[in-house]
């Protein structure tokens, strides 16, 4: 993980906050702590843009899954 923070969904954020979006699996954040997401919890449908910083706000997809005792998944993610 190159010293990056990783985060699963139910995990508590360090304000308290629970992790509902996102994989069961471990989520890679940036080195400075903050996640990936421009705005995590943020709105992501119809024009999700941060109206501050003009990012747009993209969901996961889950491109192929092969369930196993070591699963094996594809996946994006746009920050």
């Amino acid at each position: 993980m190159i010293g990056k923070p990783a985060a699963r969904q139910d995990d508590m954020t360090l304000k308290g906050g629970k992790i509902v979006q996102g994989s069961a699996g471990v989520l890679i954040g940036a080195p400075t702590g903050v996640a990936c997401s421009v705005c995590p919890g943020g709105i992501t449908y119809g024009s999700p843009v941060n109206p501050l910083s003009g990012a747009k706000v993209l969901p996961g997809e889950t491109d192929f899954a092969l369930p196993g005792p070591l699963p094996f998944v594809l996946s994006r993610a746009y920050s």
